[in-house]
């Protein structure tokens, strides 16, 4: 009824994105895999979080999991977790792990970060989170290709900063797609579907947005409304940079509809930044993007509702760049 993390482990790829609904047993699953890795091989882990205050509990880690180890004594002294006396894992916060350049990793085959994606905007990720994690990742790993890496979280939105580095989509009529050694998994469990459906609480909720979410593991914040290609006579009109992607903005004036694309032609010369990441020479730095002349009547068409997107990606990322213009 929960989920079993062998199935997307025998795929044997370095990178495991796991979505699944709340209380399926991702976090759970994991720390199984850990303690049982250790105990036969030795072989420690890393979990990581993206702050330091999530880790105000980390001494009640194994609560949850020390009844099926009571052969084996499971504690915490942080940032360690011990097992049997002797250090099996560490806590690392994404916030200060560069910290962690010169420590040595040589025993550590598994990093587990949890929760790694957010809801509710860009903003409150870390800057430059993937390559954050990238730089933890190699400084664990160094030259060694057996540390396999494992993100977990709730089904809150595909628009996150890691499926857009790595331009990553949903599995298409099946649970699981591997390719390019990373994985993504969606876990729906019917069995555990149901076993929610009929608590009171899976009563009260459901056919409510929460109720497919928590229960049906769909998107929270994602919908497909505004969402369409962009017709053939749309004629384009200038592109925006946002946290490193490039979106094109067109105009079909036969319906009266703006899109917003990943087609663009950077060699027009209208290219708006609206960060100093993205800032180039061949950009204009929107430090008040109300007062230009595109960006305004884009903002008033997005308020008219006849903006439209590509994709649910394309559309939450315009959603952030129209609160930083508000």
């Amino acid at each position: 009824m929960y989920w079993n993390i062998n199935e997307p482990l025998s795929y044997n790829c370095l990178f495991n994105f796991i979505v699944g609904a709340r209380g399926v047993g991702k976090t759970y699953g994991a720390k199984e895999w850990a303690i049982k890795d250790y105990i036969k091989n030795g072989k420690q882990f890393v979990y990581v979080r993206r702050y330091k205050e999530e880790f105000k509990k980390a001494n009640k880690f194994f609560d949850d999991i020390n009844d099926k180890f009571s052969d084996h004594e499971l504690g915490v002294k942080f940032p360690y977790c011990y097992i049997d006396g002797k250090p099996a894992g560490s806590f690392i916060s994404l916030s200060t792990a560069k910290i962690e350049k010169s420590t040595p990793f040589p025993d550590v085959n598994k990093i587990i970060y949890d929760e790694f994606i957010l809801d509710k905007g860009y903003h409150r990720y870390l800057p430059d989170e993937v390559t954050n994690y990238l730089e933890l990742y190699s400084t664990v790993a160094r030259d060694r290709d057996d540390v396999v890496a494992l993100f977990l979280s709730n089904a809150l939105t595909i628009t996150n900063p890691y499926f857009m580095y790595f331009d990553l989509s949903l599995p298409y009529g099946k649970s699981i797609k591997a390719e390019n050694d990373i994985l993504i998994q969606i876990v729906k469990d019917k069995e555990y579907m149901e076993k929610m459906e009929q608590t009171r609480f899976g009563k009260i909720i459901s056919g409510t947005k929460y109720g497919d979410y928590a229960i049906g593991n769909e998107f929270f914040r994602d919908n497909k409304n505004f969402v369409q290609k962009k017709t053939a006579k749309a004629s384009y009109q200038f592109c925006i940079i946002y946290k490193g992607e490039k979106f094109g903005v067109w105009f079909d004036y036969s319906q009266g509809l703006q899109f917003v694309s990943y087609d663009y032609d950077l060699k027009r010369p209208l290219v708006y930044s609206f960060s100093m990441d993205d800032h180039t020479p061949n950009t204009f730095l929107l430090a008040n993007a109300k007062n230009v002349p595109y960006i305004k009547s884009f903002i008033e068409n997005y308020k008219l509702g006849i903006v439209r997107f590509e994709s649910v990606n394309i559309k939450n990322v315009c959603a952030e760049i129209i609160k930083m213009t508000m």
